[in-house]
């Protein structure tokens, strides 16, 4: 699943402090998109984005 948000740091850091999993920190990718992994309660990931 992919949620977009407009703050991609932000959304990860709330969702990892409510006790979400923090599979991946915020990274760019491809120069044009920053992007963070965390997981549903079933342990589905769950790709954080936002354009740069």
């Amino acid at each position: 699943m992919i949620l977009w948000t407009d703050d991609t740091a932000a959304a990860w850091a709330r969702l990892t402090a409510d006790g979400a999993p923090a599979l991946a920190a915020p990274h760019p990718w491809l120069d044009r998109l920053l992007i963070a992994w965390t997981a549903d309660p079933d342990g589905n990931p769950i790709q954080i984005v936002q354009h740069l």
